[in-house]
């Protein structure tokens, strides 16, 4: 199959697979720990996408003190358990694999730690499927999306005008468009389409098959 791009870069959470079960009791755990009432499943939805970190200091006011022992108890509940509640999407790894049957690299771009996208990717049996993770090393040293997607495109050495973005959130919109590649926003994460326009997304998916569409135009 033909397509327009040489290089496709991922989001994992909300793009990939569905972990909010695992986030948002490990995010409920965190909060009871550190003495902070607990929060509507409508701003528990909030902590997918940005850095966590970030995430505690913008939703509890957290000083960055507070947020890092958040964090910390975060990551104990998650790397025990909450890290396995999760669920691909469908029709996700044949998409990938159509990528990879058409010679097409896949990477991908997330703000979660490394060490936890290498695990997950493991977990799934995807290790195979993908060519190359670009994430922070750590909660501590998070990185923006646009850092990411960068060094994507330099590990490829693809041209930008042949890369594309997938993610659900504006924080993958953004972080494409700072790189100066392309994006699809997908509707079946955790961003609202709306949230996606409005970023600058330059296509929208519903759904795998419309991403296939798109990257095989």
């Amino acid at each position: 199959m033909k397509s327009d791009f040489d290089a496709v870069f991922f989001d994992f959470d909300g793009t990939i697979a569905d972990t909010g079960e695992g986030i948002f009791s490990s995010v409920s755990y965190a909060i009871a720990a550190m003495g902070f009432p607990p929060l509507p499943d409508s701003r528990l939805r909030t902590f997918i996408g940005p850095p966590i970190f970030n995430s505690f200091r913008r939703e509890l006011g957290m000083n960055d003190e507070q947020s890092a022992k958040a964090v910390e108890k975060y990551r104990e509940r998650y790397s025990e358990s909450g890290i396995y509640q999760l669920e691909v999407y469908e029709g996700i790894e044949e998409l990938i694999r159509d990528l990879k049957n058409s010679g097409i690299k896949v990477a991908i771009a997330s703000s979660k730690p490394e060490k936890f996208v290498v695990r997950l990717v493991e977990f799934l049996k995807m290790d195979s499927l993908i060519d190359f993770i670009a994430a922070p090393e750590s909660d501590k040293a998070p990185e923006g999306k646009a850092v990411l997607v960068e060094k994507a495109v330099k590990h490829f050495g693809v041209d930008k005008s042949r890369a594309l973005m997938v993610g659900d959130r504006c924080f993958d919109i953004d972080g494409a468009n700072g790189a100066g590649v392309k994006s699809i926003g997908v509707t079946f994460g955790y961003g609202s389409r709306e949230e996606l326009e409005k970023a600058g997304s330059t296509y929208i998916a519903d759904n795998t098959d419309d991403i296939r569409k798109i990257i095989f135009s």
